[in-house]
């Protein structure tokens, strides 16, 4: 039987027998607080509460394993754009050592990285330890509009990372975009591409910060949420945006997919 037509998927967490000692001691480190907030979906969908719980567990631990593979793809093809950027202004791959017109914000989380590494990594193979040291947030951020320069200084500039950035060459990062947009019937642009991101990276820092999923994402700053299978759908968009390949093995190795696949409605 394959696993996804076995109603008892062998890789999700099965929920304890009701009254079980497995049972209170789960019950006891998550506590009745935490689990309450589950309480409400779980009588609409005519499941145990504890069950959801657990489902929900299964989707971030899904989630958070293969966005760690999108994230990296990411920051490893805006890397070469910037790299190729900055070599052909400054003569040198090094783009946080280029004096590239980043804004403060992004200035700022390049010298946090940087304060993050070792003495070692400062010194051997420094451009690939602090391009991993950045945040996703910072490569999101990338595709922004860009902020102020020396803010609240005489000298005081803004950022335009769509021409500065964008077409200059971090448009290359996705080489599958403009068919993806086609497809969708919109126009490939610079707020595309971060639409797409931006979902995914919501995605993300739910799941790190362990906030639950079955009531769908919220979008920073845009007062409202998305489902999570359209936020699990994002996922793939930006797969497909970045490389069609990427796309096709994540389709066919995606955990998120599977693990939305057995989603609880109701009681077994």
């Amino acid at each position: 039987m394959s696993r996804q037509s076995n109603p008892a998927a062998d890789f999700l967490s099965q929920t304890p027998r009701k009254g079980s000692p497995q049972e209170r001691a789960l019950r006891s480190c998550i506590t009745d607080e935490r689990l309450s907030s589950y309480d409400s979906e779980a009588r609409r969908r005519s499941c145990p509460a504890l069950r959801l719980y657990l489902w929900d567990h299964d989707m971030a631990s899904a989630c958070m394993g293969d966005i760690a593979i999108l994230e990296v793809a990411l920051r490893n093809h805006m890397d070469r754009q910037l790299s190729l950027i900055a070599l052909e202004q400054a003569g040198t791959e090094d783009w946080y050592m280029a004096g590239l017109r980043f804004d403060d914000r992004t200035q700022r989380q390049i010298r946090e990285a940087w304060g993050h590494l070792t003495i070692q990594q400062k010194k051997w193979h420094t451009h690939g330890h602090l391009v991993a040291a950045l945040t996703f947030g910072f490569w999101r951020n990338l595709l922004e509009n860009g902020g102020a320069i020396h803010a609240r200084w005489p000298d005081e500039g803004s950022a335009d990372y769509e021409n500065d950035l964008w077409r200059k060459g971090i448009v290359k990062s996705f080489p599958g975009g403009r068919r993806h947009a086609a497809d969708a019937n919109a126009k490939w642009t610079r707020n595309y591409a971060l639409n797409i991101v931006k979902t995914v990276h919501a995605l993300r820092n739910r799941v790190a910060h362990h906030e639950p999923l079955v009531n769908g994402v919220p979008l920073p700053g845009e007062n409202r949420r998305i489902t999570l299978a359209d936020a699990v759908r994002a996922c793939f968009d930006l797969a497909m945006i970045l490389d069609l390949n990427l796309y096709s093995w994540l389709m066919d190795n995606s955990k998120m997919k599977l693990v939305l696949e057995h989603e609880p409605r109701s009681i077994e």
